[in-house]
């Protein structure tokens, strides 16, 4: 069988989760080739992707496989022998880069596609769309994640996630918005998940919230790992929260998730159906450098909640 290699170096859970449809319709487009993935440690691809078929390996940049350092001519040369040693027939570099043009050209894989050599400013996931329809010439790609799991999901199951977490803190909804939506959805059956991860434990958010609620419907997953809290969100009914990874994966999993976006582009939500944004009121958009998050009334988000409990 052939052996095809595709690199997606974004680092987030949530560029992951965008980049997957992607990933999936490349190794339709080859059925006929096995595909390893490189990719960096904090998307959790091995958690995320353990039922995956579209990829037989995951490789992550930062382990001991290929010993990353911050030598650039170290790494460019621990990678050209990688690339060698597994003789891939072809490549899909999923962002602007040089330096993995140069390994593809050097360690000779037949077939390279990828976005350009030079950064440039696009829409990042518009772009990986329209790159995939160029490299597979096929103009009805959709971009809808859709995580494979095993287990289906029971949305009758009276729980919510609440994603507190963010990769910045102009990301996050305030705390006390959150508590105030817990009480007021005022639902004595709903029981509440706080998806987040080290900095709310150590900034105290997922206590504050507990404590505050001075209930038994509220537990925290932010000590669990990814793997751990996939089961949690697929028999869940609703994600409400953050621009987070949790949204992704909620999202990605068929189930609905409400995104507060203040500060990161409505693009992060419109490629998946099962993403339904809030923006402050009075704006017709946002994007980084927004801070606005704090403009998102708890009213907003309720009225939108209130559409699916």
């Amino acid at each position: 069988m052939n052996k095809g290699l595709i690199v997606q170096t974004r680092p987030g859970i949530g560029d992951l989760c965008m980049f997957l449809p992607y990933i999936q319709q490349i190794k339709e487009h080859n059925k006929d080739c096995e595909f390893t993935l490189i990719t960096k440690k904090r998307t959790a691809a091995k958690q995320i992707l353990k039922y995956e078929q579209s990829i037989k390996h995951i490789i992550f940049l930062e382990d001991e496989i290929l010993e990353i350092t911050k030598s650039k001519i170290n790494n460019f040369f621990k990678l050209l022998s990688f690339i060698k040693k597994n003789n891939f027939s072809k490549i899909y570099i999923m962002h602007f880069s040089l330096f993995w043009f140069l390994l593809a050209k050097i360690s000779r894989i037949k077939n390279i596609y990828k976005y350009g050599i030079i950064k440039k400013n696009v829409d990042i996931y518009l772009n990986a769309l329209e790159q995939n329809k160029r490299w597979l010439n096929n103009n009805n790609l959709s971009s809808q994640t859709k995580i494979a799991y095993p287990h289906n999901n029971n949305k009758n199951n009276n729980q919510i996630i609440i994603g507190i977490g963010s990769s910045g803190p102009t990301k996050k909804w305030p705390t006390e918005n959150y508590i105030e939506l817990i009480k007021r959805i005022n639902n004595k059956n709903i029981k509440f998940f706080l998806a987040g991860g080290n900095n709310e434990i150590e900034n105290q958010i997922a206590n504050k919230i507990i404590c505050e609620i001075k209930e038994n419907s509220v537990v925290s997953l932010c000590s669990l790992t990814i793997e751990d809290i996939i089961p949690v969100i697929n028999s869940s009914k609703l994600y409400v929260g953050n621009d987070t990874g949790f949204m992704h994966l909620s999202a990605g999993l068929d189930i609905p998730a409400i995104g507060l976006f203040g500060d990161t582009p409505l693009s992060y939500a419109n490629y998946n159906k099962n993403i339904f944004p809030i923006i402050p009121k009075n704006f017709k958009t946002v994007g980084h450098n927004s801070f606005a998050m704090k403009q998102i009334t708890v009213d907003q988000v309720l009225k939108e909640v209130k559409k699916f409990i």
